[in-house]
């Protein structure tokens, strides 16, 4: 007999009789596990060396070796994948190649085991695994943070449309890979959690993994010191068993991404895990305080991930929106804030002069912890029908307004303020050169900076007139006497004031306020 030819092609298998030639479809509900097809089966082997030569090797090896089985089941063949979106993306590539390689209708099933065991469950039987040791509980999204108590305005509505769509859809379309950036206390963490909750309601059977950038760290490095015994040219045990977990997964959630700065190891596996889901047609959603490209020691290949996705930022809230925000919160905690209660609450957790950040929810909840804990042990501060209105939130949150109703009472300092002090945090917060206030410049802001220093010099110190003249450089005293008096008659209208670094228009009363705090505190610091 002729010796076989080495590089001959398997022969091709019969095609069944009674299966009609149909799409290939998933089964998005976990079927039982079967047993897994042992590589000696002359079928199998046939099947892998055809689809192989037909897809390439390259692909082959990427989405097939070791990552799904197949198996003969009454004339069809089964691609059992770790997840359904794996199973959709096999689909979607290969499912004319499986045909044409198996003569036979081709199913492919999504598993929806957790990752951990998934991948157990795929490998061929031959192979000996070590008892890997009981993972460690992992919280699941907190349930409390929901997409629906979102509170929606300009500022966070790309972040929050983007979030629910990740969510929701299953279209090719539908963004895949969510990078969401803000500074602290905006709701980012929100929209992450509300997020995987949201997913695991439209996809049953999901597999979801949320976790932080420190955790993600802290199981990397445990996985590195578990060092027990794996298969021939493979991973240690403890490193297999991490990127099961993280690779095998529909939906993957990073919070405070920006952690791993600097740790170039963990940035390495992170990048090898963000190509491995993207293959395999899983999604995520990362959150950081920094836009991608401001993150500080990240290695270039891995920010350009980041960019290649859907990047969002989340501003902090406007006016508008934290009025709702204030309404909100409050009615959760049943307190009954009226008109002028909500829009003092808001001017308090407003933009502060000269700040370096503007304002957050976490502002928004300091102030009506506050004001729940002062109903509850001075029921003055609450009228007869049990509202809080705007004067006894001032009451409460001090700088109550004056005796004439005029302007709000100033703090008294534990120090003595200096007139430097008071020159300085108006002049940043107005964006005024100090120069310019002993200048014969007539610009709108700087006649807004003499008055304001006038009238906070006049609030919080014993200083004079002609003294305070002296201290911004005006040749006489009655120039201050005709400020202060112009700006009184301001203060009692309330007129809207624009500040150079701020977001949003203000008005005089909540301007002089804030800067009186300012102030205060700059001066208590000494």
């Amino acid at each position: 007999m002729r010796a076989r030819r080495a590089h001959a092609l398997p022969p091709r298998l019969p095609a069944p009789t009674n299966i009609a030639a149909a799409a290939p479809v998933i089964t998005s509900t976990p079927s039982p596990a079967p047993a897994p097809l042992a590589p000696a089966n002359d079928d199998a082997d046939a099947l892998h060396a055809r689809l192989a030569i037909i897809i390439g090797h390259a692909a082959f090896d990427r989405y097939f070796r070791d990552r799904v089985r197949i198996r003969f089941n009454d004339g069809r063949v089964e691609v059992h994948a770790p997840s359904r979106a794996a199973a959709d993306v096999l689909r979607r590539r290969f499912a004319v190649a499986l045909r044409q390689a198996a003569g036979a209708q081709a199913e492919f099933i999504g598993d929806d085991l957790p990752a951990s065991t998934a991948h157990a469950a795929h490998a061929p039987a031959h192979r000996p695994e070590s008892p890997a040791p009981p993972a460690r509980p992992r919280p699941a999204p907190v349930a409390r943070y929901r997409l629906e108590d979102f509170v929606v305005g300009e500022s966070n509505r790309v972040a929050y449309d983007t979030a629910s769509r990740l969510a929701e859809s299953a279209d090719d379309d539908a963004p895949r890979h969510l990078f969401i950036h803000g500074p602290c206390g905006l709701g980012k963490s929100h929209l992450l959690h509300g997020a995987a909750v949201r997913f695991r309601e439209r996809h049953p059977g999901a597999v979801v993994r949320v976790t932080s950038g420190e955790a993600f760290m802290n199981d990397f490095v445990a996985a590195i010191r578990d060092t027990g015994p794996a298969g021939p040219g493979k991973p240690a045990a403890g490193i297999a068993r991490f990127r099961r977990a993280y690779r095998r997964c529909d939906l993957l959630c990073i919070d405070d991404v920006h952690f791993l700065a600097a740790k170039q190891a963990t940035q390495d596996e992170l990048l090898h895990t963000f190509d491995d889901i993207e293959r395999g047609g899983a999604k995520v959603i990362l959150v950081s305080d920094q836009h991608p490209r401001a993150l500080r020691k990240f290695s270039p290949a891995l920010v350009s991930r980041f960019m290649a996705g859907l990047v969002a930022g989340v501003a902090p809230p406007e006016s508008g929106l934290r009025e709702r925000i204030i309404r909100v919160f409050a009615q959760r905690r049943g307190l009954r804030l009226d008109d002028g209660a909500v829009r003092a609450v808001a001017s308090r957790t407003g933009w502060l002069p000269a700040a370096s950040a503007g304002p957050s929810v976490r502002d928004i909840e300091g102030v009506l912890t506050k004001l729940d804990a002062l109903r509850r042990v001075a029921p003055e501060f609450v009228a007869a029908d049990g509202r809080i209105g705007a004067g006894a939130v001032e009451r409460a949150l001090g700088g109550g307004p004056a005796a004439d109703g005029s302007a709000p009472a100033a703090q008294r300092p534990a120090r003595p303020v200096r007139m430097h002090t008071i020159v300085s945090q108006t002049c940043a917060a107005l964006a005024v050169d100090t120069a310019d206030l002993a200048g014969p410049t007539r610009h709108k802001r700087v006649v807004l900076a003499r008055a304001i220093i006038t009238y906070i010099a006049r609030s919080l110190t014993t200083q004079s007139f002609p003294d305070i003249a002296r201290a911004i450089g005006r040749p006489a005293h009655s120039t201050v006497i005709t400020a202060y008096q112009r700006f009184s008659r301001q203060l009692q209208a309330d007129e809207p004031v624009a500040l150079e670094h701020s977001a949003e228009p203000t008005t005089i009363s909540v301007l002089v306020r804030q800067l009186t705090e300012a102030v205060v505190r700059e001066s208590a610091r000494g």
